[in-house]
């Protein structure tokens, strides 16, 4: 059996697993996920809910016209459209791309492109309006602007709407307010409050999902319709600042959540070199620089050399996502070596398959929880087996993906 074979039957079975788990609900389809601190829930988010999931489905019914995936993926995307519907109009909804409105929208663009139905860029461009009124509480890609800025840029890829484009051209503009700068170069704050984190305060973090990489991604991929020279001295004097603040690690090039963090560097999607190497991959693409090629290509090899480090086959912060950075090396390099590791890194994935009440589960971000969710459970490392399987074919659904006609050219 062929690597791309098995992985391809690897992410079947993720799915079949979670198809005979969904709950019939009024108006579709749902799941009971978990929290991130492990309690039940119904939940329409990406990041620990249905939205996410729903990528998985839409992905395998394009890729080989799946029609039970199909089925799955809209009675999914019809529980989460009925009860999102309210957060259209509400002034304090929540409006970011792994949590509330954005990730909503991310998820039925992603649906529309699978399906070419109509029915799904509706519900996306309802969101992408809402998101005109939306006040975020920081500029973070998990929790903030940044985030919402990814969805803009891809309802305008795939509509030509010169007014999604406007709308993100002026949360770009936001975001560059919000930003530090000193002779280190360009970062933003990042609000740990009181009572929910320890330490609390003010930090200023590298990584992709609470961090300078991912704010500074954004601003890339707005970069690459716009051409605003703000935005690339911006990309640039991240880089400059998350160089500046890098330390030499057991496994290579590493970041502590923010500079002088005193736990052990983080090797992870949101924290660490899986989530800045991939920023310093589409900032090299996009801006055609060697130097931010060599960034990446380092994340990568103390991606690789750490393994399991965390011992969780997660997106956020385990082996799907770390994964991804190897991958996108082996798209961007031609170095098959690459797509060797990150099958390596599915493989031991594999491992964390396990029988629950005589169902098949994959455990998720902690022994012994079995979410079906994308960031921390089953959904997300069923996305990953499906991208080593067909790396041209599938692509990171939270990371915007130009379509024909509309390129970074």
């Amino acid at each position: 059996m062929t690597t791309s074979d098995r992985f391809l039957n690897a992410a079947q079975s993720v799915a079949d697993s979670l198809a005979a788990m969904a709950e019939p609900a009024v108006g579709g389809t749902r799941w009971e996920t978990l929290t991130y601190s492990g309690d039940r829930q119904y939940s329409t988010a990406v990041f620990g809910g249905m939205a996410g999931v729903i990528f998985l489905f839409s992905d395998l019914f394009r890729i080989n016209g799946d029609t039970t995936a199909r089925e799955v993926a809209e009675a999914a995307a019809m529980w989460v459209e009925l009860e999102s519907k309210s957060a259209l109009t509400e002034s304090e909804a929540d409006p970011s791309l792994y949590s509330g409105l954005a990730g909503h929208g991310q998820m039925f663009l992603h649906l529309f492109e699978a399906t070419g139905r109509d029915r799904w860029l509706r519900c996306a461009l309802a969101r992408a309006k809402a998101l005109g009124r939306a006040v975020y509480p920081d500029t973070h890609m998990l929790s903030g602007s940044s985030g919402s800025l990814i969805f803009l840029l891809q309802a305008y890829h795939t509509t030509g709407d010169e007014t999604l484009l406007a709308t993100a051209r002026a949360l770009g503009d936001d975001i560059l307010r919000c930003a530090t700068r000193d002779a280190t170069g360009v970062r933003w704050a990042w609000e740990r409050p009181a009572g929910r984190a320890t330490p609390h305060g003010t930090f200023f973090g590298t990584g992709f999902g609470h961090g300078a990489s991912g704010v500074a991604y954004a601003l890339a991929e707005l970069w690459a319709v716009t051409r605003d020279d703000a935005l690339q001295d911006a990309v640039t004097g991240t880089i400059a600042w998350i160089e500046s603040v890098a330390i030499d690690t057991a496994y290579g090039v590493g970041w502590g959540r923010w500079p002088d963090d005193p736990h052990d560097p983080r090797v992870q999607w949101c924290h660490g070199p899986p989530g800045i190497g991939l920023f310093a991959i589409r900032a090299a693409e996009i801006f055609e620089n060697d130097g931010f090629l060599d960034l990446a290509l380092r994340c990568g090899q103390a991606t690789q050399a750490a393994g399991d480090i965390r011992k969780n086959p997660s997106q956020c912060h385990g082996l799907a996502g770390n994964g991804e950075l190897l991958l996108e090396l082996a798209r961007v390099t031609d170095d098959d070596s690459w797509c060797t590791y990150a099958a390596d890194f599915g493989d031991a994935a594999m491992a964390y398959q396990h029988d629950v009440d005589g169902a098949v589960q994959w455990m998720g971000d902690e022994p012994g929880n079995y979410s079906p969710d994308f960031m921390l459970g089953s959904a997300g490392l069923g996305h990953y087996f499906l991208r080593i399987a067909r790396p041209t074919d599938v692509h990171m659904p939270l990371m915007v993906v130009p379509q024909d006609g509309r390129t970074d050219s």
